[in-house]
């Protein structure tokens, strides 16, 4: 009887809202100002941690769950000791992603909080599927 062989493939889900962020604040501190301006809670959370041959980098995350309306919120440090998360985009110092079902407006009305938050110098909406290091950006 012949073997059959069965492929398991992956697909990293990148359905996510993601914005780019200049700041020379503080993780902690920029975290407070966005609770404040968006009216949400982020929590300081484990590092992301990537590990390229002998080295290992850890991001600074914070996250926040909104249970009523189902969106999950990371705010990313781009930033640690040894280098960036996303080499190509080495001007962002954080990236906001927001998960969940987030309409245009929505989106709209998150920038414009996040370009009038003290300490922000710069909010950008990036294209997830134009980064060639997006999978960097997958969070548990």
């Amino acid at each position: 009887m012949k073997k059959k062989k069965h492929k398991l493939t992956f697909q990293l889900d990148f359905n996510f809202f993601l914005l780019g962020i200049s700041s020379s604040e503080n993780d902690y501190r920029l975290s407070w100002e966005i609770n404040k301006k968006l009216k949400i809670s982020l929590r300081k959370s484990t590092d992301h941690v990537i590990k390229r041959e002998e080295i290992e980098q850890a991001f600074s995350v914070y996250t926040f769950s909104d249970e009523e309306v189902y969106l999950r919120y990371f705010l990313i440090a781009n930033k640690s000791e040894n280098g960036y998360l996303i080499e190509e985009l080495r001007n962002m110092d954080y990236f906001l992603q927001i998960h969940g079902d987030i309409t245009d407006k929505q989106q709209e009305q998150i920038i414009s909080y996040a370009r009038n938050i003290k300490g922000i110098t710069g909010v950008f909406n990036l294209d997830i599927n134009t980064m060639k290091s997006k999978n960097k950006l997958i969070i548990e």
